[in-house]
């Protein structure tokens, strides 16, 4: 995809006052799809060679993780466009449902805990459970993520299952109505992303 630079935010309160898209207007479509990882040690053979924002993967059928693993994770990458296909950087959100867990929020692997906040770089991540089950069902971003050494403008998170068969659909969408200086219990009213018309699905059937 196009390749951009990010400028730097100072201040995770006035990101959090005023999230803009920088460069680009308004999103307009969102699409996620699956990273195949190809040459990884989490390489996944069952997703397209080619999966990228502009041609997208976003089914999976994925063996469990051993137990306590993190072997199988999935790795989803995902991006906004504005009305004229520029990449939109602004706050957004991956929502699981059914089985298996958010492992990794951002993109990079590094350890998340049950926090409000984790730091990447000039940009915010944070993880939620929100139905109180064990396993993080949202992971909000304030911002674009860098996808590699090149540069790319995307958005990363990352899914794991060690123990239960079975669906997961994860939502990606703009979400505006997330509040980064805020807890999960002090997250406003409808942020995520069923009131979104911004959104798009992938789906990971976990196997034995």
């Amino acid at each position: 995809m196009r390749k951009r630079s990010i400028i730097g935010l100072t201040a995770v309160l006035a990101l959090a006052a005023a999230p803009a898209a920088f460069g680009a207007g308004a999103p307009t479509r969102a699409v996620a799809y699956i990273n195949p990882d190809t040459g990884a040690a989490t390489e996944n053979g069952n997703v397209e060679e080619d999966s990228e924002c502009e041609k997208p993967d976003q089914r999976d059928r994925q063996k469990l993780s051993a137990a306590g693993g993190s072997e199988k994770n999935v790795h989803v990458d995902a991006c906004l466009f504005d009305g004229d296909g520029e990449p939109s950087d602004v706050t957004v959100t991956f929502e699981s449902k059914g089985k298996g867990a958010i492992s990794v929020c951002p993109d990079p692997d590094q350890t998340v805990a049950q926090v409000p906040q984790v730091m990447n770089g000039e940009r915010v991540a944070y993880v939620h459970d929100h139905n109180a089950d064990g396993r993080n069902d949202h992971c909000h971003q304030t911002g674009y993520q860098m996808k590699d050494a090149a540069g790319d403008l995307e958005y990363h998170v990352r899914l794991n299952n060690d123990s239960t068969p079975g669906r997961q659909r994860v939502f990606f969408c703009f979400d505006p109505e997330q509040d980064p200086a805020s807890d999960a219990g002090g997250q406003p009213q409808g942020h995520g992303c069923t009131d979104t018309t911004i959104t798009s699905k992938v789906v990971v059937r976990w196997v034995k």
